[in-house]
């Protein structure tokens, strides 16, 4: 039955579920559906619609799942179906991580909910697994695990095209480095996990912050470096 549909009826249900569906893309879709020659009476509602809120949609989202056989779902099994269908879509770099450290997946349920099911961008994800990393590891005492969780990242590091560099870089070790400073024992108590290549890129950070108090002045002298390597 989904296969014939211009989307997956039960990923727009878990997403409506919780709360990442924006009322126009349900009119969006059912035009677009009925531009196929597919329908029913819920989608002809719905593209009859002019720029909804979710008042103005009522009952419909329910009526257009029940006509495609789908019955209610609470937010837990919105999630698990998302989950189970590769969704929202990740980075390969956290894609790695979730797969080395199954105990981040509660964490992770709790962020694709947080983000309605939609991609939450691949810094947010990584930013989440720092989180992750200080709060419910290397706080808790779980040491070993907080090691191993820098021997991935260096072993993902040396191989890494410039994109996933940067996404481990700023999204992991520069938000490490500001969200720890304000913990017990501050940033610095991560070094003695890192291995050569984080310990570079760390060096790098603080370079980068030094003499700076905000993320605009990190900003104005990369734009002041840029026009100076350019002249």
């Amino acid at each position: 039955m989904i296969s014939k549909w211009p989307f997956d009826p039960e990923v727009l249900q878990a997403r409506w579920v919780l709360g990442g569906v924006e009322p126009t893309e349900f009119v969006e879709l059912a035009i677009s559906t009925l531009e196929q020659g597919l329908g029913g009476t819920a989608l002809q509602q719905l593209a009859g619609l002019s720029r909804p809120t979710v008042g103005d949609l009522g009952n419909l989202p329910a009526r257009l799942f029940a006509e495609f056989g789908l019955k209610p779902i609470d937010r837990e099994a919105a999630v698990a179906l998302l989950l189970a269908r590769g969704q929202p879509p990740t980075h390969a770099a956290m894609t790695k991580l979730r797969a080395s450290f199954p105990a981040f997946a509660e964490r992770w349920k709790k962020h694709v909910a947080w983000w309605g099911g939609n991609p939450a961008g691949s810094y947010n994800d990584v930013a989440e697994f720092v989180d992750f990393t200080v709060e419910d590891l290397y706080e808790k005492g779980s040491l070993e695990e907080t090691r191993r969780v820098f021997e991935v990242l260096e072993t993902m590091l040396v191989d890494a095209d410039e994109e996933t560099r940067n996404l481990i870089g700023l999204g992991f070790f520069e938000t490490l480095q500001n969200f720890a400073s304000w913990r017990a024992g501050g940033n610095k108590v991560y070094l003695q996990f890192f291995g050569p290549i984080s310990r570079r890129i760390w060096a790098e950070l603080q370079e980068m912050w030094a003499g700076k108090s905000s993320l605009m002045d990190v900003i104005r002298a990369e734009k002041k470096a840029r026009r100076s390597d350019n002249s």
